[in-house]
């Protein structure tokens, strides 16, 4: 980490107000407002916030209208109706999931495994601003009931036996916590809820200003040994079942592409469209020439394996892959092709996650994010060769350097070569010599066509 990071970090961690148990509206963009104005001109830090007023004020108004619908066609369904605390012999409970795809899956191996220590005596239902997308994360867990929209929470939260609120640390709602009913029907949530007091005691400072300094949380939680696939696990005191899940994909999928399973490589340009932005790309997002170099190459060491790109609305369409299913599958295509990858190469993005919860390793090139805190063991977790490990440093991360570069100096300084390679490695393939230069002497891979050799010499 560069000494001006650092002292970016530093700074963060002095001027956030923690006392306080949020951070308001106006404190939050003054705060922006200093940190841009100190890097960048006052018509470009004009221009961000108008993007941004605009953006915010669309997404109320949606917001809005979806939570009225939301709330009256809850109220009027079974289990708006269904007497959750007057339920004897059973505990119910809600798990309210903030952030993305990838946070779900987290949040689903969690219930998953508290669901083996509650016992059959206890079900639950989840909560998340797009239900329907993560509902098959939580459909062969037992003791699962819904997948219901967060906007309904504040009127259904009360009713149930206790709460988690699950994100970047698993905490309970003191106010939902029955303690009497628990204490009759399933005690052992009482001693869960214990360990989990006794853990926020270290970190309260930074639950209570979450999300603005997850990174400085990350880094200290990497120091103390930890990772993001199992802080929640060690937060709450239960044992971690592994990352494997079952989510309900369909082998059929990839015959209607014609894809055979274990005969293609699954490539991803895309980031969480929850995260409102000014920028077309964002800080983590892989330069689209560096995607093109990538997948040259592999088609050119593995002409056997057709490269197939995957992705939603976000991010752009890369011209070399074989086939483009950008924006064009549901998620639950999306999730059966990427189970038959022999391999998947990716930024560091929620079908990373789901990737893992498949069995299916990665290729993952971080920039901003912590590579140590969210990279799985079993894929190869590339670092930034200069920079990196921003994230939240500061509230504009995702739209403009912290650092100040014009472009992201750690997307930019992966080298293609290195992601080749690591993929390669993984297809049990000897790695490319030099990409860009076939004339250094080294042997190529004997997949390079001559074609390819005369777009990189020179």
């Amino acid at each position: 980490m560069s000494a001006d990071l650092q002292a970016i970090k530093i700074r963060r961690l002095r001027h956030i107000d923690l006392t306080s148990q949020r951070t308001p509206l106006l404190d939050r963009s003054v705060r922006r407002y200093r940190e841009l104005s100190a890097i960048y001109s006052q018509p470009i830090v004009a221009c961000y916030f108008m993007n941004r007023a605009f953006a915010k004020g669309w997404s109320l108004m949606k917001s809005t209208l979806i939570k009225t619908m939301k709330l009256r066609f809850w109220k009027r369904s079974d289990r708006a109706s269904e007497p959750v605390d007057g339920l004897t012999g059973q505990t119910v409970y809600a798990i309210r999931i903030t952030g993305g795809l990838g946070d779900a899956i987290i949040v689903a191996r969690l219930a998953r495994d508290l669901q083996a220590l509650l016992g059959s005596g206890a079900s639950f239902d989840v909560y998340f601003l797009s239900p329907k997308t993560i509902e098959p994360f939580f459909r062969s867990i037992a003791g699962f009931r819904e997948s219901i929209h967060i906007d309904a929470f504040p009127t259904a939260g009360p009713h149930y036996t206790f709460s988690l609120i699950a994100n970047q640390f698993v905490t309970f709602l003191n106010e939902h916590l029955k303690y009497r009913a628990l204490l009759n029907t399933n005690p052992k949530v009482i001693s869960l809820f214990g360990h989990v007091q006794a853990a926020r005691k270290e970190i309260e400072r930074y639950i209570v200003a979450h999300p603005s300094l997850d990174g400085s949380f990350a880094d200290l939680a990497v120091r103390q040994g930890h990772t993001r696939n199992t802080y929640l696990h060690e937060m709450l005191g239960i044992s971690y079942g592994g990352d494997a899940l079952d989510i309900g994909t369909n082998p059929r999928t990839c015959e209607e592409f014609g894809l055979t399973p274990g005969n293609y490589i699954t490539v991803h340009d895309g980031w969480d469209t929850k995260f409102k932005l000014v920028a077309h790309r964002p800080t983590k997002a892989l330069p689209v020439q560096s995607w093109i170099d990538i997948v040259r190459e592999l088609k050119a060491a593995r002409p056997d394996l057709s490269i197939v790109q995957l992705g939603g609305k976000t991010g752009d369409d890369i011209p070399t892959v074989d086939i483009n299913l950008k924006n064009k599958l549901s998620f639950a295509q999306s999730a059966s092709i990427l189970a038959g990858a022999a391999l998947h190469v990716d930024t560091e993005s929620g079908l990373v996650h789901i990737g893992a919860a498949l069995g299916v390793r990665s290729v993952v090139m971080f920039g901003p994010t912590n590579v140590k805190w969210f990279g799985y063991p079993q894929n190869a977790n590339i670092a930034p060769a200069q920079c990196g490990n921003c994230w939240w440093s500061t509230d504009s991360w995702m739209d403009f350097c912290p650092a100040g570069h014009e472009r992201p100096t750690c997307m930019g300084s992966i080298d293609p070569l290195k992601v080749v390679s690591e993929a390669l490695r993984f297809l049990n393939e000897e790695p490319v010599s030099q990409l860009g230069n076939p004339a250094s002497g080294a042997a190529r891979s004997p997949g390079a066509s001559a074609v390819q050799r005369q777009a990189y010499a020179g």
